[in-house]
């Protein structure tokens, strides 16, 4: 059966979609709903909150990464238990790929799960313009149905009746409720957005302060968000045709004669750092490895002292390794651990952050550099500007243990810090498909392979099977040595 479901939009970044989102998670999960949360496009950070909010991981839904396919049997198989689907988008709900397209929006997830738009809009200094501002989303894609509107940033109860009036009187749009000014549900942000959840230690007082702006069923002169409007609102979407299950049918691909690999029941325990450094992980590409045949066993780089017993693999997220460079440096006893696993052939795969920990050292903004691990050749400085950002087709320019020269994928890079070896032992050309411009990145050597680049397993199922099926070789050659 398909679950209610609707998303949750902003007219432009900034809007406080997020702060919508979490308040209406909240109060759903509050009062006894089973909410699962999805967040568009390619953001780790969103997530981590959402996670909180309903006790249940987050996924991304992101079209021109995974393609239409996979969003859908995405959403299919993990919304199946869950009581309403809440959906937080990304940018402004047409902003995407394309200045004159809908691919890589908000607007275009809303069609392909059939979902109606709430519209979150920043009434901060509006009166009578705000219904300017909703009337142009209600007419741009007339596919795309806005089914309602919820007011951030309102000055007060009688700024909250004057737009309520303005919104029903010229867009005839019910206001689902709005957000009073209140710098205590402010959610702190750094150079990648957002400061993670794992970080914050008020944010639960915060979600607490956000759910008090909901109600099941508000007075009509109420300011709160009204949940039973909503739900009533997400309703149950038009019957389509079941998408296959996830690795089936054709929708990712088809290893052995079980569908993925004939040496799934063959668990191999894969090592990944997941802690307050290193924690950007999409959660479907956790389950993908899982569905491989990898038993994931999480470790702490900072903090352990030493890497999981009984491990075939090592896989290395994004993060904030810069911010927690010293703590790293520090925890010597973990980067001789991670260095002897690289140089004795244990298969490692790093992006970003972990490509960061992985290189010989980090240059913070102050000057200081500190060691890390060693086995990626160069310094990764920290910058005070965004060095890249955006989608990026990428392609392998030589064989390698996760790949094949040729094979094509899609992803996406955001980061403050440049390589100064990069092009050396480069793996990818990487192409920035908004800025029509190419280069070499990433490095791969014998069993490694260090990248900025993030990778949806679900765009590019060959590198989570190639990872598992290498990872369970090495423990099988492990366990076979002669003991010395």
């Amino acid at each position: 059966m398909k679950p209610p479901r609707f998303i949750i939009a902003g007219t432009h970044s900034g809007a406080g979609k997020t702060s919508v989102s979490l308040a209406v998670m909240a109060g759903l999960q509050r009062r006894g709903y089973c909410v699962q949360a999805y967040k568009v496009g390619p953001d780790y950070i969103d997530p981590s909150y959402h996670e909180v909010a309903t006790q249940r991981p987050s996924h991304n839904l992101d079209d021109w990464m995974m393609g239409r396919d996979a969003v859908e049997a995405l959403f299919a198989e993990t919304s199946q238990d869950c009581d309403v689907a809440v959906i937080e988008g990304v940018m402004g709900l047409f902003d995407g790929l394309s200045p004159t397209g809908d691919e890589g929006s908000t607007a275009r997830i809303a069609k392909i799960l059939n979902a109606p738009v709430i519209l979150v809009v920043d009434a901060g200094g509006m009166a009578r313009s705000v219904a300017a501002v909703i009337k142009g989303y209600q007419t741009l894609d007339e596919d795309v149905s806005i089914g309602g509107v919820i007011l951030n940033r309102v000055a007060g109860a009688h700024h909250f009746q004057i737009l309520r009036e303005t919104v029903e009187h010229y867009n005839h749009c019910p206001v689902l409720g709005a957000i009073f000014r209140d710098d205590a549900i402010a959610i702190p942000e750094r150079h990648l957005g957002l400061k993670p959840a794992s970080e914050n230690e008020e944010f639960r007082q915060c979600l607490e302060k956000l759910a008090e702006f909901t109600d099941v069923n508000p007075g009509r002169d109420s300011p709160a968000i009204n949940l039973q409007s909503i739900l009533n609102l997400a309703g149950c979407p038009p019957s389509q045709p079941s998408p296959p299950p996830l690795g089936e049918g054709g929708v990712f691909f088809s290893r052995g004669k079980n569908g993925l690999n004939d040496d799934a029941e063959k668990k191999v325990r894969i090592a990944y750092a997941k802690d307050k450094v290193f924690h950007f992980y999409y959660q479907a590409n956790l389950d993908f490895l899982k569905r491989c045949g990898a038993e994931l066993v999480p470790y702490s780089p900072l903090s352990d002292r030493e890497l999981p017993e009984n491990i075939g693999g090592l896989y290395f997220g994004g993060g904030f390794p810069e911010v927690y460079a010293a703590g790293l440096e520090e925890n010597s006893a973990m980067r001789d651990a991670v260095r002897y696993a690289v140089t004795r052939g244990m298969p490692t795969y790093a992006e970003c952050g972990g490509l960061m920990y992985l290189a010989e050292g980090i240059k913070t903004l102050d000057g200081k550099i500190y060691s890390m691990v060693g086995v990626v050749p160069g310094l990764i400085e920290v910058t005070t500007k965004l060095v890249s950002f955006g989608y990026c087709e990428n392609e392998l320019t030589r064989d390698c243990f996760l790949g094949q020269q040729g094979e094509r994928f899609r992803g996406h890079e955001f980061h403050y810090s440049r390589w100064e070896e990069e092009g050396t032992g480069s793996i990818h050309r990487v192409e920035k498909k908004r800025r029509q411009s190419a280069r070499s990145e990433g490095y791969c050597s014998g069993n490694i392979l260090a990248s900025y680049v993030h990778c949806h397993f679900l765009s590019y199922p060959q590198r989570a099977f190639n990872l598992v099926q290498q990872s369970r070789a090495f423990a099988k050659m492990v366990m076979q040595a002669p003991v010395a």
